[in-house]
């Protein structure tokens, strides 16, 4: 570790880093792309098609709620927008996230950390497990898990070590407690972790809980995949929030660059744009952009430049309002479908109000030794509702009782109907049982 202070120090996570990742050889052409702003410098470096050949001459975009403001990405622009770029994001876009995440996290200039662009942010995180991570190892994952993560996890061989979650998030004397009787040969060096409105339970760790997981992962040297694409959909009072571990790190350790963020902007802007943000040491940083030059090149350039633009136009200030808007809809959303469960649900499932996101996690209360991917697959279609079973959330995929839904798309007039189908699968599956 090298000092940047007094007593704060920056993380050296090469130390961490794969084999795998270091047989990533720099991009040839990607890697001289920077050069070519150079004053004076003639490039004969990149296949880049002509501008002359694009079609298009202005993107134009208008915006909800604005007395129809237009947002126009003319020529010029376009130049840029339709042609390659570079492998970890168009630097203005990227200087416009470093500005959010010193305004948002507080973080300083001087603590070893960058940001780059991904085509969301699960692209961003498959690559920065391939920078810690070789096939095979263990992996410390918060359970109930996003099966997006689990799933390419399971590919590759992973041993993955299930940390229990609950109404508070994390639990970390779970986290301790596996990690002290470790057996293996080699600790986890990665703990995967939603920590805002976790997909699926809707729960958000609490700050003193993620000071003593960053406590945590000073103790036993791991690195904490912060994965918070439900960060801005918070619906906690902005006074009563847990700060973030990028946030708390430097206050509780003394130390920095042990926290890799993602932020997404699927479910605040678009998720069809497929834009993610990381941010973490810059070393590490730097060799997801060196994945990228080799595997896809590059983020796509016309979505960052819409989304740069937009920003542009709303400033940091206009985007955390955006934002707020955002969470007030879906709370709104969140207390439609409790109040629908409150009526429908109570002696049936169980559950806590989610704190953040889209998503209630139910505990279906059914006949002993009945779960609820079998109830679905036999009663679902014909009672006319469709849900996630929660062995989908379970990375070693045991059985469950647990239901994952959704009331993102939902109407409201459809919330109460959805709760009595529910409720219809779980009192057919107790009649069931008295007839057998």
């Amino acid at each position: 570790m090298g000092s940047i202070g007094f007593d704060k120090t920056v993380l050296d996570p090469t130390l961490l880093f794969s084999k795998r990742v270091q047989q990533y050889e720099p991009g040839a052409i990607r890697s001289l792309l920077p050069l070519e702003a150079l004053p004076g410098m003639i490039s004969l470096v990149a296949g880049k098609p002509n501008p002359e050949t694009f079609p298009f001459t202005e993107i134009s975009i208008s915006l909800k709620g604005s007395d129809g403001h237009m947002i126009v990405l003319e020529e010029d622009q376009l130049s840029e927008a339709l042609q390659y770029g570079l492998p970890g994001g168009n630097p203005e876009l990227i200087k416009w996230f470093e500005e959010l995440q010193r305004r948002v996290h507080g973080i300083g200039d001087h603590d070893g950390w960058a940001c780059c662009i991904g085509n969301g942010s699960q692209e961003l995180i498959h690559r920065v497990f391939q920078v810690f991570t070789d096939l095979g190892d263990p992996v410390l994952i918060e359970t109930p898990a996003y099966p997006g993560v689990a799933g390419f996890l399971r590919a590759d061989g992973h041993q993955l070590i299930e940390v229990r979650s609950d109404a508070e998030g994390l639990n970390p004397i779970d986290l301790e407690h596996i990690l002290s009787t470790w057996s293996g040969k080699r600790r986890p060096r990665v703990l995967y972790t939603i920590p805002t409105g976790s997909n699926p339970t809707g729960q958000s760790c609490t700050e003193p809980r993620k000071a003593q997981i960053l406590r945590l992962a000073r103790q036993f040297n791991f690195m904490i995949f912060e994965d918070d694409a439900y960060g801005f959909l918070d619906f906690e009072h902005p006074s009563c929030r847990a700060r973030s571990y990028l946030a708390l790190e430097s206050e509780v350790n003394g130390e920095t660059g042990r926290v890799l963020r993602f932020d997404s902007l699927s479910k605040i802007v678009s998720s069809g744009m497929r834009l993610g943000i990381l941010t973490g040491p810059l070393p590490a940083v730097q060799k997801v952009i060196r994945i990228t030059e080799n595997i896809n090149l590059q983020p796509s350039s016309t979505t960052q430049m819409m989304a740069l633009t937009l920003f542009n136009h709303w400033g940091h200030a206009g985007f955390l309002q955006h934002c707020e808007r955002a969470a007030e809809f879906y709370r709104q959303r969140r207390d439609a479908f409790a109040a629908a469960a409150e009526r429908y649900l109570q002696g049936r499932a169980t559950w806590e109000l989610p704190s953040a996101g889209m998503f209630f996690w139910l505990t279906l209360l059914l006949p002993p030794g009945r779960d609820s991917f079998e109830v679905l697959s036999r009663q679902g279609r014909e009672n006319g509702i469709l849900a996630i079973p929660g062995v989908a959330f379970l990375p070693n995929q045991r059985t469950s009782c647990q239901l994952r839904v959704s009331y993102s798309l939902l109407p409201e007039k459809q919330m109460a109907e959805a709760c009595r189908r529910i409720a219809k699968l779980v009192d057919n599956a107790w009649r069931f049982e008295i007839l057998m």
